[in-house]
């Protein structure tokens, strides 16, 4: 996953978002999350966040918008 984090942060524009379902990224700390288990999906939106904050990923409890 490092490899394709790296990818992504030097091919996309910075307004990008991102969708991953199964797999979080490990080193990328969500917007949003839902779901749960192997139905969990996690929204990464580079605009707001960056995307790229190294830190061990803690699933968070899904926000009302």
């Amino acid at each position: 996953m490092p490899e394709l984090e790296k990818k992504l942060k030097e091919e996309l524009e910075c307004n990008a978002r991102i969708i991953a379902c199964r797999f979080p990224f490990p080193c990328w700390i969500p917007d949003h999350t839902t779901g749960e288990g192997i139905d969990t999906v996690w929204a990464y939106d580079l605009k707001h966040s960056g995307g790229f904050e190294a830190k061990k990923l803690e699933i968070t409890p899904e926000r009302e918008s």
